[in-house]
């Protein structure tokens, strides 16, 4: 298989459109034990409206012509969680070739605390679990990016109270606001034509399957205010440290990728 030189991920969940929509055309079962069945049902985005198929998109999606292809076939609108929606249900969608992906993108404690209290969460604990990451941070036991599968992660034992919060970002929304166009499940495949196996999770699921291999870091600039100041951000201020006196940016944005 002969791949352009952007993000394979970002390819091939163009391409799994494309055969989505070829399979919703001619109405031909999904094989797999997923569950999907025949695609009876098909959105890309919350208006529901679909590329009206042509035959040639079957042979630009034989010849991988991603240029062509994404065209015609966007990616998710802004704000979306659901990359596309099946009979009904709608899927988060994850490609096995594809680089890491961020789950909680550059967000700062507001943002956090806005998401516990809607899940009716305490964050006091998170707050404890950063204090102990900038400990470890300034002491050089962890660097700025911590894996948990370090024995030194301050985050690797908290998977059951932070699991909620993870599913919540993964699935539902943002630190800002909820998305437009959630998603109920996560869906992860390699070639979209390898139906078979398709793997299919849950939110629970999901975490679970992403838990081990989750790196924390908590960063400045993205996700801060352009100006911070203690006394003005004072929901911030538990969480941001100055790791360097040479640092002009304070670090107080935590950033989660898988």
């Amino acid at each position: 298989m002969v791949y352009m030189s952007q993000n394979i991920g970002e390819q091939n969940e163009i391409f799994l459109k494309v055969f989505l929509l070829m399979m919703f055309y001619k109405k031909k079962p999904l094989r797999g034990n997923h569950g999907i069945g025949i695609v009876k049902s098909l959105k890309f985005s919350p208006d529901g409206k679909l590329p009206e198929w042509k035959d040639k998109y079957e042979i630009m999606l034989k010849n991988r012509d991603y240029n062509s292809l994404k065209k015609i076939f966007p990616k998710a609108p802004t704000g979306s969680k659901a990359d596309l929606e099946i009979n009904g249900v709608r899927y988060s969608v994850k490609n096995g070739l594809g680089a890491k992906s961020a789950i909680v993108n550059h967000t700062n404690r507001l943002g956090f605390l806005r998401v516990f209290n809607l899940l009716n969460n305490d964050i006091k604990k998170l707050d404890k679990i950063v204090k102990e990451y900038w400990v470890k941070r300034i002491s050089g036991k962890i660097k700025e990016d911590v894996n948990n599968k370090d024995i030194n992660s301050p985050f690797s034992k908290h998977k059951e109270y932070l699991k909620p919060i993870l599913e919540y970002f993964i699935f539902t929304g943002t630190g800002s606001k909820n998305s437009s166009f959630p998603a109920d499940k996560m869906l992860i495949f390699k070639e979209p034509e390898d139906t078979e196996n398709y793997i299919i999770l849950n939110k629970s699921q999901a975490v679970d399957s992403i838990w081990d291999n989750l790196i924390f870091s908590i960063r400045s600039k993205k996700g801060m205010p352009n100006v911070y100041n203690p006394l003005i951000h004072k929901e911030l201020s538990s969480w941001v440290r100055n790791f360097q006196s040479s640092e002009k940016s304070p670090k107080g944005a935590l950033h989660i990728r898988s």
